[in-house]
């Protein structure tokens, strides 16, 4: 799996936001570089529940991976939305074009270089061909124990989900590809790879939770699609501003949803065990 570069550029993060001829004065390249770098670091991939979750630091591993997919399901559902909304955003063709090929592999399209890395690792192509992420996602609840949608999502969900909407369907095409790209599908596999390694603790059956090898392994093409857009986008001073703004906002809320589920796998929140 390709590793997003964690080089930083000569201009720090800090010196492109408070001042915008250093802002200016490094590549679009260099600079969608730089917010990657940015993400990589963030609290939301380096929070302490993944870090507690991968190593089995909590007080039960296979409760907290069930309180995750009772909640996580509200907002990863919605995916196809989000990648749609945000490809209303966009203004040229290329672009749209390019998105609408990431739409195509979210309903369980892959070429055969992707089906080969997954067998690979276990991962047999009769499991995902022709399966919808969010299908593939609700598997993973099924099998530990969760049936139906349990009805209306909880504030902490509900205001993921529309924020992180809300920024794409409304803000400017370069506050959609910061959200969903690079504040999103760029860090999604670093993510991810802490519930792959939680998983294997838990006596699940591969098939079931296929959803969390198939974004680290194959999600290669969606981040680097999104970041050449980026790149785009980048030209201009309000598109890196942007591209700033959403990225940080997706990363933020991201941040937020992990701190609530940290407080519940501790027993900390006020309903942690309902």
């Amino acid at each position: 799996m390709a590793q997003a570069s964690t080089q930083s550029p000569t201009v720090t993060a800090f010196q492109a936001a408070v001042d915008p001829t250093a802002r200016n004065s490094i590549s679009a390249h260099h600079y969608v570089e730089m917010l990657t770098a940015e993400a990589c670091r963030h609290r939301a991939v380096r929070h302490p529940y993944l870090k507690a979750l991968a190593t089995g630091a909590l007080p039960d591993t296979r409760q907290a991976l069930t309180d995750f997919a009772r909640h996580y399901y509200g907002y990863s559902a919605h995916f196809p939305r989000y990648l749609t909304a945000t490809i209303s955003r966009l203004e040229s063709a290329p672009h749209r074009k390019a998105l609408l090929q990431n739409l195509v592999e979210e309903s369980g399209d892959y070429h055969e270089e992707e089906l080969a890395l997954l067998e690979s690792r276990g991962v047999k192509r009769e499991w995902i061909v022709g399966v919808p992420h969010p299908e593939l996602f609700r598997r993973f609840r099924e099998s530990l124990g969760l049936q139906g949608d349990f009805g209306i999502d909880g504030i902490e969900v509900t205001c993921w989900r529309e924020l992180f909407y809300d920024t794409m369907a409304h803000g400017s095409a370069a506050e959609a590809v910061g959200a969903l790209g690079l504040g999103t599908e760029t860090v999604v596999s670093l993510i991810y790879a802490h519930f792959v390694a939680a998983l294997e603790r838990v006596d699940l059956p591969p098939q079931a939770t296929v959803f969390f090898p198939l974004h680290v392994d194959v999600d290669d093409a969606h981040q680097e699609t999104l970041k050449q857009i980026a790149v785009d986008l980048a030209r201009t001073e309000e598109g890196r501003r942007g591209l700033e703004r959403g990225m940080r906002k997706a990363l933020f809320l991201r941040a937020s949803f992990w701190d609530f589920l940290h407080e519940r796998a501790f027993g900390l929140g006020e309903e942690a065990r309902a």
